[in-house]
């Protein structure tokens, strides 16, 4: 990922790995209703380690030498991609508890 990306990555992949997990969450259940495997849960936490990721590149992103400006974009990226990720941990958490046949 090139530098300049890089400190969007927060931005751009936890929101992607909850729009993606939300349109997800609609879809598995049908699927996991019948099968022995809870897809929607392993769906769940896939997009977790993806929001994550995004996080901790946004976080390698700040340096002591980056401008005031560059450092508080990357820091609002950190910010913002663990908000998507705690989303992302809490619908996992409900596909976990609720019953997908009902």
């Amino acid at each position: 990922m090139s530098t300049g990306i890089a400190k969007y990555a927060g931005l751009l992949l936890a929101p992607g790995a909850w729009a993606i997990n939300t349109q997800l969450g609609q879809i598995l259940p049908y699927i996991d209703c019948g099968a022995g495997v809870s897809w929607s849960v392993i769906a769940s936490f896939g997009a977790v380690a993806l929001a994550l990721l995004g996080t901790v590149v946004s976080q390698a992103r700040l340096g002591p030498s980056e401008p005031r400006a560059n450092r508080f974009i990357a820091r609002l990226n950190v910010l913002a991609g663990l908000a998507f990720a705690f989303a992302v941990f809490l619908q996992g958490a409900a596909a976990m508890l609720l019953d997908p046949c009902l």
